[in-house]
């Protein structure tokens, strides 16, 4: 190996989970006690970047085929996006059915859905539901009520209040939720109340901007 491809190794490998989400209380999924989430579907992400549980959340539409090779290259728990909302019922069924099938340890509702819904979603379905909050105006108590097994709590800027606001409410429901870049944000969520924080790397593009502009500074 060259010293430019080690020079280049050492620097990707600084990309790391941080550290400091080792400091929540974790979530027991299976037999593993999630404190870090990683929200990708990038299997070089999901090879590297050793976190306790893989979210597949993506924009695109959902896709059973892609879960299964997910879940089949990982050994941790992996949470699949079933989608939700109001006019999809019958369609998170089956996502979340054939997620399960495949050996999703969970699946994730990423829409805003009404307790009914989760209620009739949950009759159909033995599985874990995470439950994607993305505005304090959820009915967080009907929700739970429902059928919701954990919040994911992703409302921005906000999120560490949100997390204070619905920890007040449902002082023993798991809460999982965004901690942001940076170490203070992830345990400002943390102190809040979340129990394990969900993960979103920078892109491939940014990594890789600054593993260049490193060794461009090395060489100056």
């Amino acid at each position: 190996m060259s010293l430019q491809q080690q020079d280049f190794l050492l620097s990707a490998n600084k990309f790391q989970i941080p550290e400091v989400i080792a400091e929540s209380p974790g979530i027991q999924i299976g037999n593993t006690l999630v404190h870090s989430v990683l929200l990708s579907t990038d299997l070089a992400y999901i090879q590297n970047l050793d976190s306790d549980a893989i979210m597949t959340v993506n924009p695109f539409d959902k896709s059973t085929e892609l879960d299964k090779v997910i879940i089949d290259f990982v050994p941790e728990p992996v949470l699949c996006d079933v989608g939700g909302g109001l006019l999809r019922e019958q369609k998170t069924i089956e996502l979340a059915k054939g997620a399960i099938g495949a050996g999703a340890a969970g699946v994730v509702i990423t829409k805003p859905t009404a307790p009914e819904i989760i209620q009739n979603i949950r009759a159909e379905f033995d599985g874990l539901i995470i439950y994607t909050v993305m505005f304090d105006a959820e009915p967080f108590q009907d929700l739970a009520q429902a059928g919701v097994d954990i919040f994911n709590i992703s409302t921005g800027e906000y999120t560490a209040a949100s997390v204070s606001d619905i920890r007040a409410q449902l002082p023993d429901f798991p809460l999982m939720a965004s901690g942001g870049p940076h170490d203070s944000a992830i345990r400002e969520t943390i102190k809040a109340g979340a129990d394990a924080i969900v993960f979103n790397p920078p892109t491939a593009t940014e990594i890789l901007r600054t593993v260049f502009d490193e060794y461009r500074s090395q060489r100056v």
